[in-house]
């Protein structure tokens, strides 16, 4: 059974400030960007046991880009938590 997505209000910020970024470069930035997304978001429903980083929170990089979810799993419900689409290329002292 695949896993449901949920994102927390400031992922969603964090997806849209990344595209609006990657948008203002190029249509094809910003569509490849989506495409790796969702790519991401297919590989944690098939299969959200990632590298644990934090206690029970969970890190998934991005192939081409520099960002990475983080995430928590919750197994009985089946679904996973979106924390943040962190851009790694940010402030360190930024990191959730």
């Amino acid at each position: 059974m695949a896993y449901k997505i949920i994102l927390s209000p400031k992922a969603e910020i964090e997806i849209s400030d990344a595209f609006y970024y990657y948008s203002r470069f190029s249509k094809s930035a910003a569509k490849s960007f989506k495409k790796q997304l969702s790519d991401s978001y297919r590989k944690i429903r098939q299969n959200p046991f990632f590298e644990k980083k934090y206690y029970n929170v969970r890190v998934l990089p991005f192939s081409k880009y520099p960002y990475i979810i983080l995430f928590r799993v919750d197994e009985t419900a089946k679904k996973v938590f979106v924390l943040s689409v962190f851009c790694t290329h940010q402030n360190p002292e930024k990191y959730p």
